[in-house]
């Protein structure tokens, strides 16, 4: 190793002097910050600093610099410590002695070590290195941090297809094949459908401080499953207690029986509310109503009716709405076309055509295909749009809008609040039982208002838990959807026709004149043009 410059003072006669050694081959030279931070150790302090910087600077030590006059106690042998890195690690960096001095012994550094701070971590083998060899002015790593045993998320796999839900296929004369939709998963009874290996939180290392050094935070996660299903005692494994089809709306597992209607939903059915998935062979009549906790497939044509879906929405003939149709998803939407009808989704929409129709969505809208049209009516999501064609030679009043998250960031912070509330509460429960089993340890009397407050706490605090874990599921799956979205766009392949109103979170543009092959971007206030 290097041997590096270093310095020490020498008292001759009541002249104090310091005396520099310059460095070896490919040593390093100390600063004037180094002399000073010594002087100060040692409270000598009648210098001048600036004749010293330049002393140094200059390079010639032949000639030691006069620092001051005065009788001087000789000093012995001196250690720095510098803990850094937020614990992980200790520096000790040593001086010489003054003639007549006193040396370091192993017990002072350790003595030194212990008032600077440091706990943990010593490395008994640097301190007797320098023992051996008394290199000055360079820093020794002398203590390290005990580093934390990472762990890691929560994983959950699947045992079904969960990314073929509503997927149609495009076919090369650009029209899409709905016949083969792959929608329906089937299952049958005792099928495992999902297992969770749980987050490993990891182990704290220690700094060399003695304070604890956390690992870096995982992701937990739970299966979420709905009825139909049963957990394995060790919670990490679920499994189908029927036959029929599982679906993944969210993160949510879902088994359920299908209900076929082997014609048409009309006055010879009535109104059809099934637990399960509905398929209807035929088409759903004008005036009826279709509520399925699981998917509704209809193969035929939906009229002015009403869809209300806890899973996905697929019509492959498409809906005629007649400004009474509706259709509700807690999933996917998938159909031919869509016209004079409003619809909601907290999934994805695909369709061919969608006309004169109020649609609000939460992930990305496709209108692809041979049409692939949107023309009239409120076209509204968080995710991108993208279509063929916007608008129309005749001018209909058509608004496409990426939604402002501003009112999802809202509810983020509202959620941070109400979890902070509710562990508040929680803490104040685990604060009165450890006072309560603490008086019971020393056998002292309870009052009765602590022992009822116990009571009714143990019965209220795994339902707090409960709540909190529900409350930072919620946020974690908003804050998911903020950051998906973030770039969200607006995307027109062929014409957008003037008439067209296009607005990204809050921006608006007005298309006046005919407009091709774009992408829409929100750019500050603007919406900004991008040629594809």
């Amino acid at each position: 190793m290097a041997e590096n410059a270093y310095f020490e003072l020498v008292n001759d006669a009541g002249t104090i002097w310091l005396k520099v050694h310059p460095p070896g081959e490919n040593g390093e030279m100390f600063g004037v910050e180094d002399v000073n931070i010594y002087l100060d150790l040692v409270n000598y302090h009648e210098y001048d600093i600036v004749a010293v910087d330049s002393y140094l600077k200059g390079g010639k030590f032949e000639q030691p610099f006069l620092l001051g006059q005065g009788e001087m106690i000789p000093e012995s042998e001196r250690c720095r410590v510098t803990i850094i890195q937020e614990g992980r690690r200790a520096l000790a960096r040593f001086y010489p002695p003054m003639e007549g001095g006193v040396m370091l012994t192993e017990e002072d550094i350790v003595s030194t070590l212990k008032l600077a701070g440091v706990r943990h971590g010593v490395r008994r083998k640097v301190i007797q290195h320098f023992l051996s060899n008394h290199e000055y002015c360079r820093d020794y790593i002398i203590a390290e941090a005990t580093p934390p045993i990472q762990g890691h998320d929560a994983k959950i796999r699947y045992f079904f297809d969960i990314n073929a839900t509503a997927k149609p296929k495009l076919n090369e004369d650009g029209s899409v094949d709905f016949h083969q939709l792959g929608t329906i998963k089937a299952v049958k009874e005792g099928d495992k459908l999902a297992e969770l290996t749980p987050a490993d939180r990891g182990r704290p290392g220690v700094a060399v401080d003695g304070k604890l050094l956390s690992p870096k935070k995982v992701k937990n996660l739970h299966l979420r499953f709905g009825r139909n299903i049963e957990q394995s005692k060790d919670r990490c494994k679920i499994y189908s207690k029927v036959s029929g089809h599982v679906t993944l709306v969210e993160d949510m597992v879902m088994v359920s029986d299908i209900y076929q209607v082997p014609a048409n939903v009309d006055s010879s059915t009535g109104d059809i509310v099934y637990k399960g998935t509905v398929e209807v062979t035929g088409n759903v009549n004008t005036g009826f109503r279709i509520e399925a906790e699981g998917d509704i497939v209809v193969n035929g044509v939906v009229e002015g009716a009403t869809l209300i879906s806890g899973g996905n929405i697929v019509l492959k003939r498409g809906m005629q709405g007649m400004d009474r149709g509706e259709l509700q998803a807690e999933g996917n939407i998938t159909a031919k076309f869509l016209e004079n009808c409003k619809v909601r989704c907290k999934g994805a929409l695909k369709a061919d055509a969608v006309l004169h129709s109020q649609v609000e969505c939460r992930e990305n809208i496709d209108v692809l295909g041979k049409k692939g049209l949107i023309n009239g009516g409120q076209m509204k999501t968080y995710g991108s749009i993208h279509a063929t064609t916007l608008g129309s030679t005749m001018g209909a009043a058509t608004v496409i809008e990426v939604i402002s998250d501003v009112e999802l960031i809202k509810r983020i912070n509202s959620l941070k609040e109400e979890i902070e509330a509710v562990e508040k509460e929680i803490g104040k429960i685990d604060q009165i039982a450890e006072l309560v089993k603490a008086k019971l340890e020393i056998k002292e009397e309870i009052p009765e208002e602590q022992m009822k407050f116990i009571r009714e706490a143990t019965v209220k605090k795994p339902a707090l838990a409960k709540q909190v874990r529900d409350l930072r599921y919620e946020r974690e799956s908003i804050l998911e959807r903020v950051q998906k979205n973030k770039n969200a766009s607006i995307r027109a392949e062929g014409i957008v026709y003037g008439g067209v109103k296009l607005m990204v979170k809050d921006a608006v543009r007005n298309i006046r004149d005919k407009e091709q092959h774009s992408k829409y971007v929100r750019e500050g206030a603007d919406v900004r043009s991008i040629g594809l």
